[in-house]
């Protein structure tokens, strides 16, 4: 019911009269029957004064009856045409916004959830680079590998120690008797060998954190490089695989394809989080590594060289690509990172002046940093791997890297092929062409017809022209007139014909059985003729000794001499036995000898059976057996009294 304070139903509609709006003073409203009658005046009232207002504004354009829109159709739940026409395919009627898939109501969400995923995949790759990458630099600075400027380049130092006695026991950092005495207890418990391994793990370490301003910045943005360039890397390698036919035809299962997937990392698209912390260690070791090896007050290996380092950083950075990626655009990123890394340090230095190493190879940068940087990138594009797949389960997206569905690519239309130099097209289009132009019709010959063929004759002799038929008009001809196929052969003359393409192919077959023995026979005598030739070491001492001064001479012969007793002994049997000696023994002569004998009786026996050969050949062609041609068995299929032709004068 309405209050009595609330406003009268004259002003929501003051148009309307008193008669139609007859408030109930006594309820504080209108009843239920004068409800539903001013409504119902109301829409009448509104659909007349449309229908005038739009009937005065078309009123000298058109005069034909507009038709009634069509009704909104809606299937399911999805918006598909209204009075004006089917709506864009690409338009979300939920969101007023245009989708590519509007028909899947959740596409929305993924499109967000992608987006969410990369900036937060990009801020968390910031933060966690901001934070290690100072701390992985100290490792340089506490063994005096690194220093900053002190004016001019946003040099801070921070006392963890200090800060920490000032923040527990007051402004003076005193800790109370009772904590130091504490403190010496648990030294006193820990293991002698423990206490040795924890001084050499901690060696020159103070506490006190060297580092800049901008160091922070610069490490958080290489952190997002390097790691969303990991990521980016194993979304098109999923994604180009996806359309490998060999996992679409085979229907291959979601699981199965990221596992047989080309481009998967070493530890997985997803890699647990206790082995990126083992690689992240594994690098922060390294980083302290190359600072134990580089000092240059004290160093533990005095005698070690400059480049030793160089070998055993490169070797660690690329077992750790090895055994923590092992893909080959974590090989790319790594060896950007070790590339760019470097330059930015060389413009860092001598350019901007911020700060210096102690013992630099060239433009100011040691050798070894680049392996540094190289064995940096798996780490980090570890970490970026499952920080994206956490974020991605966390959002409800599909996991490991990406969306990946394994679909046919679209089908390229290409037009049906035009046809062949016959006019036949193939194919799908291919169908039987009509004759075309002019052709001859070709009649069986009687008796009655020869003395017109005569007649013919002598009206062509006398100067009658013979207009050849086209295609339409024979067809348009009587039956009469049509040409009669030739009479089908008995089965005698075919069997008969059967039995020659038979005898034919066997002569072929021993044809080339004998052709393949003569090639096997001449190989043989190709390779005895190489053993018969003569040696090449005495043409070439021949050859020489006719063109070398005789001054030269003895250095010759001191040459030959040492070239026969040294080098030809290693030479391979077949390749010394070619080359031969300076001066043969009677023995090999005489085996030369006896070969060029052998090789000259074997020329003329193969001679003799080439002439063999060739002779069986022609006897085959003048043969009977050979099978009549389609020419041939055309003019034997009948006596030529029988078949005759002529060409067709009629129009």
């Amino acid at each position: 019911e309405q209050g009595r304070d609330a406003a009268p139903m004259w002003a929501l509609a003051p148009g309307l009269g008193p008669r139609e709006l007859a408030v109930n003073e006594s309820r504080g409203g209108i009843g239920r029957f004068r409800e539903r009658r001013f409504l119902l005046s109301t829409r009448v009232r509104r659909r007349r004064a449309e229908a005038a207002s739009s009937s005065q504004e078309k009123l000298g354009k058109s005069s034909a009856p507009k038709k009634k829109p069509p009704p909104s159709v809606l299937v399911g739940t999805n918006f598909v045409a209204g009075s004006e026409g089917v709506k864009n395919k690409d338009y979300n009627p939920y969101t007023d916004k245009f989708a590519k898939d509007w028909s899947d109501p959740d596409a929305e969400r993924k499109k967000r959830g992608e987006t969410t995923a990369l900036s937060y995949e990009a801020i968390s790759m910031y933060l966690a680079s901001a934070i290690l990458g100072p701390l992985l630099d100290h490792q340089h600075s506490r063994f005096d590998v690194l220093h900053y400027e002190e004016s001019g380049s946003g040099r801070v130092i921070l006392n963890f120690p200090e800060v920490a006695a000032k923040a527990l026991w007051g402004p003076d950092g005193v800790p109370p008797a009772s904590v130091v005495e504490w403190f010496d207890r648990v030294h006193a418990v820990i293991p002698e060998g423990l206490d040795d391994v924890l001084s050499a793990a901690f060696v020159r370490e103070t506490g006190v954190l060297e580092t800049a301003l901008w160091v922070p910045l610069l490490f958080g943005g290489a952190g997002v490089v390097i790691g969303v360039g990991h990521t980016l890397g194993d979304m098109f390698r999923l994604k180009t695989g996806a359309k490998e036919d060999r996992f679409i035809e085979g229907n291959t299962p979601l699981p199965r394809f990221l596992e047989e997937c080309p481009g998967k990392p070493r530890l997985g698209w997803e890699p647990e989080w206790g082995v990126v912390y083992s690689c992240i260690g594994l690098f922060a070791m390294q980083y302290a590594t190359s600072g134990i090896l580089a000092i240059t007050v004290n160093p533990p290996f005095p005698d070690m060289p400059s480049h030793a380092i160089d070998a055993i950083l490169a070797t660690w950075a690329l077992g750790q690509w090895a055994v923590f990626d092992y893909t080959k655009h974590g090989l790319a990123m790594a060896v950007l990172t070790g590339v760019a890394g470097p330059v930015t340090e060389i413009f860092l230095i001598n350019v901007l002046h911020l700060y210096h190493y102690s013992d630099p190879d060239f433009f100011g940068i040691p050798s070894w940093i680049a392996w540094v940087y190289f064995c940096g990138s798996p780490a980090v594009g570890n970490l970026s791997r499952a920080v994206r797949g956490e974020l991605r389960r966390r959002l409800k997206l599909q996991t490991p890297t990406c969306e990946v569905a394994l679909a046919a690519p679209k089908k390229v239309w290409r037009p049906p092929p035009r046809g062949n130099a016959r006019g036949k097209r193939q194919g799908a289009t291919a169908v039987e062409q009509p004759a075309r132009g002019k052709m001859t019709v070709v009649l069986p010959q009687t008796e009655g017809s020869k003395a017109g063929a005569k007649n013919g004759a002598g009206n062509k002799a006398g100067g009658v022209k013979v207009k050849e038929v086209s295609s339409t008009t024979a067809k348009a001809q009587p039956s009469s007139m049509s040409a009669k196929p030739p009479p089908e052969d008995d089965g005698v003359t075919r069997v008969r014909t059967m039995r020659k393409e038979l005898e034919w192919m066997r002569s072929l077959q021993d044809e080339i059985n004998d052709l393949q023995a003569l090639k096997r026979r001449l190989e043989a005598l190709r390779d005895a003729a190489n053993d018969a030739a003569p040696p090449i070491l005495p043409m070439i001492e021949r050859r020489l000794g006719e063109v070398v001064p005789d001054q030269y001479k003895t250095r010759l012969e001191t040459l030959e001499s040492a070239f026969e007793q040294k080098v030809l002994p290693k030479l391979p049997d077949k390749v010394r036995k070619r080359v031969g000696s300076r001066s043969p023994s009677a023995e090999e002569k005489a085996t030369r000898m006896n070969s060029l004998k052998g090789l000259n009786k074997e020329l003329r026996d193969v001679q003799k059976e080439i002439v063999e050969v060739k002779t069986r050949i022609d006897m085959s062609f003048d043969s009977d057996i050979r099978p009549p041609r389609h020419s041939e068995k055309r003019e034997d299929s009948g006596p030529s009294d029988d078949r005759e032709s002529e060409d067709a004068t009629t129009q």
